[in-house]
């Protein structure tokens, strides 16, 4: 709403690209579809997401709106953004601009549950903890802002899948991508959490000279390392722990036994680390997805079909409409220059 405004003021247009692991990109779309002066680009790796996140994007009948289904995986779809913005001649001439967490203006939006939550659940100055299913960093780094600005926060707890990058740094200092697996909880199958460096910064007291360095290193090593000192402040705010595909499934299957409450896979990690990791106080959980988005899995383990809100059930007949590209830059670009 705050761009529809600025381009009607200054007639101007623009185009959003985005790169989403399943959620984020069916939510821009709903915000952008028919908005006039904007189009709406999104990027999801071919076939690593689930059928119902793909067709909440890619059912959507708007002329201003397309999908790509990129030969590859989420990390792939992010690095292809980013050398998009870094590319000045190019996101100049289409006048480019994110959604997703690259996106600071995403950050600043989820710092707001974390208070709204924290005055919920907490009595005056006293400290919770917080249990965020992360894969790319963006979620649980809004709560280390709103940390920083104040709110009693214990620690901020990494729950991941078996691609437990994040877990490896806070853990060691090292930061090394592997190869990415997939799972059953695909938003997290990432090894390069693009919001990490945003907290390096910090850890490098706001010098972007250093931050560089560790950035460059990660792209001609394939790996940083961080010092103690560093180390010691992430482990002030942060712990981390993951789940293997056998308990993911597990702790949905006990959820609803014990709860009555169906929960996607995401929620299930961020539920079943803090049984790993010895917490003191009150933890809130950050529930992540619909359980009908990940039906399948949750069907198997509980016997109970999650179905989608009614008025959302048309989704499944619709037809869709995606473009399949490469994991090449120049394909993808080609593809946005020709549909502007």
């Amino acid at each position: 709403n705050m761009y529809k405004k600025v381009l009607e003021k200054t007639n101007s247009k623009i185009n959003v690209i985005v790169a989403t692991s399943g959620d984020t990109g069916a939510a821009a779309i709903n915000a952008i579809k028919d908005i006039k002066n904007m189009k709406i680009f999104v990027l999801h790796p071919n076939k690593k997401i689930s059928d119902i996140q793909r067709k909440f994007m890619t059912t959507t009948n708007s002329k201003n709106v397309f999908n790509i289904a990129l030969d590859g995986n989420f990390d792939d779809c992010q690095k292809l953004v980013k050398l998009m913005f870094a590319n000045n001649n190019f996101n100049k001439s289409i006048n480019m601009s994110g959604v997703n967490s690259i996106n600071w203006s995403r950050i600043v939006i989820q710092i707001i549950y974390y208070f709204y939550s924290y005055f919920k659940v907490a009595n005056k100055y006293e400290q919770i903890n917080f249990s965020v299913p992360t894969g790319n960093f963006g979620d649980i780094y809004a709560g280390y802002v709103a940390k920083k600005m104040g709110l009693p926060i214990n620690k901020l707890v990494v729950a991941t899948n078996k691609n437990d990058i994040l877990k490896r740094v806070i853990n060691t200092g090292v930061y090394k991508p592997k190869d990415v697996e997939y799972t059953v909880s695909p938003s997290m199958d990432i090894q390069v959490a693009s919001n990490f460096e945003r907290l390096i910064f910090d850890l490098c007291n706001n010098s972007a000279s250093e931050t560089l360095r560790l950035m460059n290193d990660l792209s001609q090593k394939g790996e940083f390392k961080l010092n103690n000192d560093q180390v010691k402040k992430i482990t002030e705010n942060f712990s981390s722990e993951s789940l293997s595909e056998k308990e993911t499934k597990s702790v949905i299957k006990e959820f609803f036994k014990n709860q009555k409450i169906l929960i996607d896979p995401h929620t299930a990690i961020g539920v079943g680390v803090i049984k790993k990791i010895s917490l003191e106080g009150k933890t809130v959980i950050l529930a992540t997805a619909h359980p009908a988005k990940f039906s399948d899995v949750v069907l198997k383990e509980t016997g109970v079909k999650p179905e989608l809100p009614e008025k959302l059930n048309d989704i499944l007949k619709k037809k869709e409409k995606y473009k399949n590209l490469p994991n090449n830059l120049k394909s993808v670009q080609d593809y946005i220059l020709e549909k502007i």
